[in-house]
């Protein structure tokens, strides 16, 4: 995110033409898809539309006061945002089509459609959807008029999309590739999950093997969900009824079908793609965000035929010698003793192949036999191979390894590394990718994206001294120039961060974002050590002379001061986040307050969650009023009593204990709180009353808005209001028709008029010989 990045700064979603009704219910669907209250996703959107760096937000903003600690998360958060923006742009623009053509429902639809595809079937009421390229003409004019009714039928195209939503499944067979090639993804073949529950985890290994024609997935929904459809939302001749249900299958499966698989394919690959970068943010962060190692280092690499080759590296990261050995040699103690001689390792770096693991794991039982006759422990590092394979790329030969061979070069490029990985990610921020499995199938900006952010949060946690930071760590510092930093600093060292401003002149938005990153140690200013930002100086030292007794060396003693003080004054004058004083205890703090890191085994962040989403996870604690299920992230989703079975439930303890194994449903999520709730009902009952009561192209009258139908209202947008069954439904066995077993009294809900009502009289057809046999018959008994 350096500051030339091309950010996908959003533009302003609310238009001039859009009316004060619309705007704020635009906001409140954007911001309540990506977990967010109204005021931060405003603040978000702004913010990036001026130019605003996101590691500026994410780090310093005192509107969001580190509101989101996770630099990866945060990224994906703007990911999220970056894909809502087209979805807000297409409903104001579709609002401002809509305005004045007096289609209350359609425009009621338009406000409630939470993505792009419901936005695109609402879109058909005014430009109806063009025949795909290859669909003939037919040849009786009734039916091609039927098919092109149903391309601009707003009900039928929602209906089919919900059904698909709820009913499609994902089966994965063998592909017509060559036999070697369908034996790498065998593993793939006869996996078959609903499309909620697909594990996005192995999608992109699934893209690879159709690419290499070994696999193909295949996608399957409800004939009969689709048939009932027909039977309540289509018109159509009583006496032709089986030949137009052929036509509207023929449609949905030439027409509406393609654009839901594609719909769905786009949605797996971008869940695919957050779970393989929460996957490499996790081992990279534990491979390379390391310092410098002591002693000397020693890079193991197998070479084909069988021998392993040897690099000794100094402490000081100089070449010493290299060498072939065999670990099959009788005398390979012997020659390892002599090529060492005083010069014992600490470190063992081996590649992470085969090959080195069996020859080289011999090799180093041998290296740590003869280090353990001096007490000298030698630790092990495995380097990816693809992370050698990007060194040997990346990284220009020194002068000093000019004589190398490439094996020998190979070997000490794993020395290097083990040395100092942090070092070596800051000059070659390739290997960061390197991490990334299936990184192939990923989009190469997210790649590019997840590398700057990756090296920005090392740089962060730690600053860079102005005066002593390498050319690498200044030159991934957003914002500056580090050849005219080298040059400045050569004339004389910098005093302070405001000498560095007035010295180099930095732009307001340069200034922001480099002020994340910079430190000036030893100098004139005693915060300029730590990781505040400059912009909070001033109005720490003003809180600080307000408390009698109280110096600043006091609170950088003790951080946990500034908490104590009296901020409300300060706050409101600058009009910040009350989150402030806590953003300024954690920056005070030495090494800025080590972030947590996402441990593997806890998956990924909650930014990562998306609405409607099924996961996997275990019942830890039951409560009065719900239950809270660890789904492998950080923090355990809750799930509410309401929302704990299909059926009525008093206590959750009825059907829940712990440690019990469940499937749940994502709801909600608030980002900002960290917290999101589950779900564990079928999803097959609606859980809200559509907003909008009237007929439309919504379909018959659903439901009274907010008032009728509760917060549910807010947590599915994936059923149209049309697809809702409002009417009671009955017991088995007769009885009290509105009381349940437990004699609780159902909600009366008021039906609209019957929809059929008068339709088959209207279509009765005066022609045919059975309509004029049974009107005789009536006429002659009527005499």
């Amino acid at each position: 995110m350096h500051s030339c990045r091309p950010l996908f700064f959003l533009e302003v979603v609310e238009s001039a033409t859009m009316t004060s009704s619309n705007k704020p219910r635009g906001e409140q669907h954007a911001a309540r898809a990506l977990g967010l209250k109204v005021p931060v996703f405003r603040h978000l959107r702004d913010s990036l539309a001026d130019g605003k760096n996101p590691a500026w937000l994410q780090l310093a903003d005192p509107v969001l006061a580190c509101a989101f600690p996770s630099p990866l998360g945060f990224e994906l958060l703007l990911d999220g945002l970056k894909a809502e923006g087209p979805v807000s742009r297409r409903r104001v623009n579709l609002l401002s089509v809509l305005d004045g053509k007096e289609l209350p429902e359609i425009e009621e639809l338009a406000r409630d459609a939470a993505d792009d595809g419901t936005l695109e079937d609402i879109s058909l009421a005014i430009h109806p959807a063009s025949a795909p390229e290859g669909i003939e003409v037919l040849e009786k004019e009734a039916h091609q008029e039927f098919i092109e009714a149903l391309r601009g039928n707003v009900k039928v195209a929602t209906a089919t999309r919900a059904v698909f939503r709820k009913t499609a499944k994902v089966k994965v067979v063998a592909g017509e590739g060559k036999e070697e090639e369908q034996r790498s993804f065998k593993q793939f073949v006869g996996i078959e999950h609903s499309l909620a529950s697909f594990p996005a985890s192995s999608y992109l290994a699934i893209r690879r093997g159709e690419h290499a024609h070994a696999l193909k997935v295949e996608f399957e929904y409800s004939p009969a969900e689709m048939d009932a459809v027909f039977e309540s939302d289509v018109e159509s001749p009583p006496q032709e009824r089986d030949s137009y249900l052929t036509l509207f299958r023929n449609f949905c499966a030439q027409e509406r079908m393609p654009r839901f698989i594609q719909e769905a394919r786009a949605r797996l690959k971008h869940l695919a793609e957050n779970a393989a970068l929460e996957h490499a943010w996790n081992h990279a962060h534990i491979a390379l965000d390391r310092g410098r190692q002591e002693g000397k280092i020693i890079g193991i690499a197998a070479q084909r035929s069988g021998k392993v080759q040897l690099a000794l590296l100094s402490s000081e990261s100089t070449f010493m010698r290299a060498t072939v050995v065999s670990p099959k040699d009788a005398d390979c103690e012997e020659k390892l003793s002599k090529f060492f001689g005083e010069d014992l390792p600490q470190v063992a770096a081996l590649q992470a192949d085969s090959p080195t693991r069996n020859h080289g794991g011999k090799l180093l039982e041998l290296i740590r036999k003869i280090a353990k006759q001096h007490k000298v422990k030698v630790r092990q590092v495995l380097v990816p191979v693809a992370v050698v394979r990007t060194l040997l790329r990346e990284v220009a030969r020194r002068l000093e390894d000019s004589h190398l061979t490439h094996d020998e070069r190979q070997s000490l490029m794993l020395a290097r590394l083990a040395h100092c990985p942090r070092a070596a990610v800051l000059h070659t921020p390739h290997i960061v990718r390197s991490f990334v499995a299936g990184r192939s199938e990923i989009n190469p900006h997210r790649l590019d994206t997840f590398e700057q952010v990756f090296v920005q949060s090392i740089l962060a946690l730690r600053g860079v001294d102005i005066n002593q930071g390498s050319h690498d760590e200044l030159k991934a510092v957003p914002g500056i120039d580090a050849a005219r930093v080298e040059i400045e600093r050569a004339t004389g060292p910098f005093h302070s961060l405001a000498d560095f401003q007035s010295r180099l002149a930095l732009s307001e938005s340069d200034w922001q974002v480099a002020m994340c990153f910079l430190r000036c140690r030893g100098g004139e200013d005693p915060l300029d050590t730590r990781s505040l930002h400059p912009l909070y100086y001033a109005a720490l030292r003003e809180v600080i002379a307000a408390k009698d007794g109280l110096e600043l060396d006091d609170v950088l003693r003790d951080p946990a001061k500034v908490t104590d003080l009296d901020w409300a004054e300060c706050l409101e004058k600058n009009d910040w986040n009350p989150r402030v004083p806590n953003l300024l205890r954690r920056s005070l703090t030495r090494g800025g307050g080590r972030r947590p890191r996402m441990h593997a085994n806890k998956g990924g962040r909650i930014e990562g969650l998306e609405i409607g989403k099924v996961l996997k996870g275990k019942v830890v604690r039951v409560t009065e009023i719900g239950a809270f299920i660890n789904v492998g992230l950080r923090r355990d989703g809750f799930v509410h009593v309401s929302q704990v079975a299909d059926q009525f439930v008093k206590d959750p303890a009825e059907v829940l204990e712990v440690g019990q194994a469940v499937d749940a449903r994502v709801v909600s999520v608030d980002l900002e709180k960290q917290r999101f709730r589950l779900s564990l009902t079928s999803g097959e009952k609606p859980e809200f009353k559509a907003k909008g009561g009237g007929k439309g192209a919504g379909g018959t009258g659903a439901g009274k808005g907010r008032k009728g139908g509760g917060r549910g209202a807010r947590e599915d947008r994936s059923i149209p209001a049309h697809g809702l069954d409002s009417r009671p439904k009955s017991r088995p066995g007769g009885g009290r028709g509105n009381n349940d077993d437990r004699g609780n009294k159902h909600e009366k809900v008021k039906l609209g008029k019957d929809p059929q009502a008068g339709r088959w009289k209207e279509e009765i057809d005066p022609t045919n010989p059975f309509f004029q046999f049974f009107k005789d018959q009536e006429s002659n008994g009527n005499k």
